[in-house]
């Protein structure tokens, strides 16, 4: 028979059980540039909890490795805010330069990577200071980022140039650059930073480039102007936004063949997968609202009402 006590300690734990897991929910943090804002989404209940007001046009997205900050570039405000995603609010605005689009942060926590369009370099930000402490001359208009799981290498689309740059972090210089399709953008690495996938928007087409070697190994043609990409299921589908016609185009990246292609909303830009390696979230810039896609069966499960203009272009899942 429970005494009092015991039943307390049983409902404490029992709590404790039902509390936790949604605790640890994790979160999207989605940029709306056209509203100065991010909302960001509960990934359980499939729902809108806040909404922060970011001035500046807020467009790029990287989240700490430990979940506790999303920086978010503002090239109106030429740099990027800095939310807590405890408080969820913005602590700090950051100087760069005057065209800050791409952003991402490495691994190991210590430095943010933000691309200026306009000025053809990539700036590097001490986490802790929030000091810009080198600036890297890469190809014309970088766009996207992606930093590797050591964080050694920085890789930039050179949307111009039409090539990708591969950055020694310790050097602070480009080391080699491949000629990839016409105007890359966004980049994804597999986890261990083997491949890199590269979405040209004029060429209609994803370069892979096997990064040891900065080789491009492999041309996959998808639909209208593909501007992103995300890896799912343990790197065995590739998923693509393509903006002028509405769709993401699921590619196997074994056999490198698109397999499907996915109806989703207008102008699709930004696109993450959820840290369960399953649900494929989008950014609908003209509809507004983020489409969820089973990256198992390949369906559209839920779309989200977000703020005017959801672009989310980088890495925006955080923990908290």
């Amino acid at each position: 028979m429970l005494t009092p006590k015991h039943l307390t300690v049983a409902i404490g734990l029992l709590t404790a059980v039902l509390v936790t897991p949604l605790a640890a929910a994790p979160f999207a943090y989605i940029s709306n540039q056209l509203d100065d804002s991010v909302s960001v989404i509960d990934t359980l209940s499939g729902k809108v909890v806040d909404t922060i007001a970011v001035h500046g046009k807020p467009a790029g997205v990287a989240v700490s490795p430990d979940g506790g900050k999303v920086y978010v570039s503002t090239p109106e405000a030429k740099g990027f805010a800095v939310i807590d995603t405890k408080q969820r609010t913005v602590i700090a605005k950051v100087h760069v330069s005057e065209g800050s689009l791409g952003i991402a942060v490495s691994p190991d926590g210590r430095r943010i990577y933000v691309a200026d369009w306009y000025n053809n370099t990539v700036s590097v930000v001490d986490t802790d200071s929030l000091k810009v402490t080198d600036t890297i001359v890469v190809g014309q208009s970088p766009s996207g980022l992606m930093v590797s799981p050591n964080s050694r290498w920085l890789y930039v689309a050179n949307r111009i140039d039409n090539s990708v740059s591969k950055i020694d972090t310790q050097k602070m210089a480009v080391v080699k650059t491949v000629q990839v399709g016409e105007h890359p953008f966004g980049l994804t690495l597999d986890t261990r930073g083997d491949r890199l996938y590269v979405a040209n928007v004029k060429s209609d087409d994803v370069t892979v480039i096997e990064t040891a070697v900065m080789k491009a190994i492999a041309t996959v043609k998808v639909n209208m102007l593909p501007y992103a990409t995300a890896l799912a299921l343990n790197d065995s589908r590739l998923f693509v936004t393509n903006q002028d016609d509405g769709s993401v185009s699921v590619i196997d990246t074994e056999t490198l063949k698109e397999i499907a292609l996915i109806p989703v909303g207008d102008k699709p830009e930004g696109i993450g997968t959820n840290p369960d390696d399953r649900y494929v979230y989008v950014a609908n810039w003209f509809d507004s609202n983020v489409s969820v896609i089973d990256a198992r069966n390949l369906k559209v499960i839920n779309t989200i009402k977000t703020g005017e203009g959801s672009r989310a272009f980088g890495q925006f899942f955080s923990t908290q």
